[in-house]
């Protein structure tokens, strides 16, 4: 039984991917992002895929939940999910805050 633990530990931490890159385009279902390795990199979005977008403030950052279409394209975007063969699927999507409009 502690084997079994032990190799689907592993195995969850093996399909972990992360990825971060600026947002080129969007659809319902995915995003379309370029990063350094690949000009346009597919990423599926899920119903129960999380959003956080940053927006900058005098007193630091502000984070609030989003969905897809407030998502904009040039956006740095940081994406935590999982890969399965070459489907890449979002769990946790980051947006940071953009430093040419920050207050401070």
């Amino acid at each position: 039984m502690r084997f079994f633990l032990i190799l689907v530990c592993i195995s969850t931490f093996a399909f972990a991917y992360k990825v971060q890159g600026i947002l080129k385009n969007t659809t319902a279902n995915t995003l379309s992002i370029q990063t350094s390795f690949d000009n346009n990199l597919i990423i599926t979005v899920l119903p129960q895929t999380r959003i956080d977008i940053y927006s900058c403030g005098i007193f630091g950052s502000n984070k609030k939940q989003a969905n897809v279409q407030d998502l904009k394209k040039g956006s740095l975007v940081k994406i935590k999910g999982s890969k399965n063969g070459s489907i890449i699927i979002a769990e946790k999507i980051i947006v940071e805050c953009d430093d040419q409009r920050r207050a401070y």
